[in-house]
């Protein structure tokens, strides 16, 4: 019977060990390498008994943990008592579940298990509830029972009911995506993971000093360097090189074996090597369709499609969105949405912004780049001035700002193309569009402009989607589309 209290797997020890030592090791790792710097031969076995300590002290606050956890479902509520001095309850009543998500860490896979994921709508950034160790089929029983139970069903006859059959209604065909490894190895090396890895690369050379010498290597390689740029060229190189190639190989273990499933109403993904992940979004959730195109991919002609939902922190990615094809042909997107999101429709044919527009966007962003390399040219001469280089690169972006700027209105559909630095097209319906408004600078009233925004809801609070200097009639139009119920009612 579910109704009775069930304790998770004992390896939810290990999974709560190893998390709070996670915390514990680096600053122990970093005082141990500063003993032996200094030869404290007795300060690094201290530091060694201190871990010992810790890791018993922690592993029994887990064992104790997992004893007092209990969860179980009982009047369409999932309930969760726990702590070890101070007890908890917490009611997560049916309708307010969203999502059940799964993942598969290095300890679930070992066993066999799952972590169970329980999102609510308004739960903010992170689950409302975690199980970090139960069995596949218990996982497949909450998700049924809480998310899918019929008109007069009770929840201890689906809870009772044959796992087996759960899962084998699961295997009926439904419509599929998968990416496969070539396109997954494009998507990290158009990705602008680099920069991140980049950042990484250096803080950790950074903090090398601690351990090397760097005197004694610059006096070596002196001589090379005063004689040679090609050292420091090479140098220079290898690093960008080797955090391209990790940013690939992150890539890849983050997102092999990406598969999308579309299971009636909702759409399930799944990714992960090392971490396997499924995230359930139901259709009724998404707020938005986004799809984005950084510079490497544009002039390839790729995208990534995100899918903007409410509420649940599980598969975020770039901005609180979820990936929903990692890479793809923009002609492929239409037809890819028409069969996973037939109420999202991408249109071909958009409002461009009027040619008027054009000298605003070029000022915004020549003008700066301009005074900055002035300055820079100035106080650097004679190699400052390769810096009037930014005001040919800020000119080519304004231009590719008010290129791709735009809008369509179909129906109950709303689509905005706009560019920051990625060039993002946003499908929103008007029923998702929490907030709608267009303001207007003196400059842009002089010119009959004026910038759009939409807002919906997300995880958080809202995002917003804006598109500078449209025309005034234009913005005019959408405001109308937006408010025609409100008037019709």
């Amino acid at each position: 019977m579910m109704s009775e209290k069930r304790r998770m797997h004992p390896a939810a020890i290990a999974v709560s060990v190893l998390k709070r030592m996670k915390s514990i090791v680096l600053p122990f790792l970093f005082l141990v390498f500063l003993a032996v710097k200094d030869g404290e031969t007795l300060g690094l076995l201290i530091f060694g008994a201190g871990l010992v300590v810790v890791f018993a002290a922690t592993t029994g606050w887990g064992v104790a943990e997992w004893y007092r956890f209990y969860y179980w479902v009982e009047d369409g509520e999932l309930r969760i008592e726990n702590g070890v001095f101070v007890r908890q309850r917490r009611y997560i009543p049916q309708e307010r579940i969203q999502t059940i998500d799964t993942s598969e860490g290095i300890i679930q896979r070992m066993f066999g298990l799952v972590k169970v994921q329980v999102e609510t709508a308004g739960g903010g950034t992170e689950a409302e509830a975690v199980l970090s160790a139960v069995t596949k089929e218990e996982a497949e029983r909450l998700r049924d029972v809480l998310l899918k139970k019929g008109p007069g069903e009770s929840v201890v006859d689906v809870m009772d009911g044959d796992p087996g059959a759960l899962l084998k209604e699961r295997e009926i065909s439904k419509p599929t995506y998968t990416i496969s490894w070539r396109s997954l190895f494009l998507v990290g090396t158009t990705s602008g993971g680099i920069g991140v890895v980049l950042s990484a690369v250096v803080a950790f050379i950074s903090q090398l000093d601690q351990f090397v010498s760097y005197e004694d290597v610059v006096d070596r390689f002196d001589l090379v360097v005063q004689t040679s740029v090609y050292f420091i060229a090479s140098v220079a190189f290898f690093v960008l090189f080797l955090a391209w190639m990790i940013s690939i190989a992150m890539t890849m273990i983050k997102y092999g074996n990406f598969t999308v499933v579309k299971q009636g109403d909702e759409l399930l993904i799944s990714r992960g090597i090392i971490e396997k992940r499924q995230l359930t979004i139901p259709l009724g959730r998404i707020q938005a369709i986004r799809i984005s195109q950084n510079l490497l991919r544009q002039p390839f002609g790729l995208a990534t499609v995100y899918v903007e939902s409410a509420g649940g922190a599980g598969g975020k990615e770039s901005d609180f969105a979820t990936i929903l094809f990692p890479l793809v042909n923009v002609k492929e997107v239409s037809g890819l949405l028409q069969e996973f999101t037939p109420e999202y429709i991408m249109q071909k044919h958009i409002q461009p912004l009027p040619k008027r527009s054009l000298p605003r966007y070029l000022i915004r962003l020549v003008l700066p780049a301009l005074l900055v390399s002035s300055v820079v040219s100035y106080f650097f001469q004679p190699y400052g001035f390769f810096s009037f280089i930014l005001v040919g690169l800020a000119g080519a972006l304004g231009y590719g700002q008010y290129k791709a700027g735009g809008w369509n209105v179909r129906g109950s559909q709303l689509q905005l193309s706009y560019r920051l630095v990625n060039k993002n097209i946003v499908l929103v319906h008007r029923k998702r569009v929490q907030a709608f408004e267009w303001k207007e600078s003196e400059f842009q009233k002089r010119r009959q402009l004026q910038t759009i925004n939409a807002s919906i809801k997300s995880s958080v609070t809202s995002k917003s989607f804006r598109v500078v200097d449209v025309e005034k009639d234009d913005s005019v139009k959408i405001f109308d589309w937006y408010t025609y119920e409100k008037k019709q009612g």
